[in-house]
């Protein structure tokens, strides 16, 4: 197991929801699909932490900024900075 600690890393990242894992009333896992590579560790997947009401859907793809937390065992963790649908972000030049 390599367990790889960022502090104030943010990155983009560009993915699909896949899931939603509520842990209680207050907070909620957005999974993404992933499979590449990030600081040197393999992903299968990336986790991550929203607070606000409004909420990622299932099947929908984003443009993602996050604060990275962790990534260990092929698992991305982090929080969400500000998102945008992935169709609302094209050229207009």
């Amino acid at each position: 197991m390599i367990a790889l600690s960022v502090i104030m890393k943010t990155v983009i990242i560009i993915s699909k929801c896949t899931k939603v894992i509520k842990l209680n009333s207050f907070e909620k896992w957005y999974e993404f699909h992933f499979r590449g590579v990030c600081s040197g560790e393999v992903l299968n997947k990336i986790l991550l932490r929203h607070n606000r009401e409004d909420f990622f859907q299932v099947g929908e793809e984003y443009l993602i900024y996050v604060s990275l937390h962790s990534i260990s065992n092929g698992v991305l963790k982090g929080e969400v900075i500000k998102y945008k649908f992935l169709s609302d972000c094209w050229d207009r030049s």
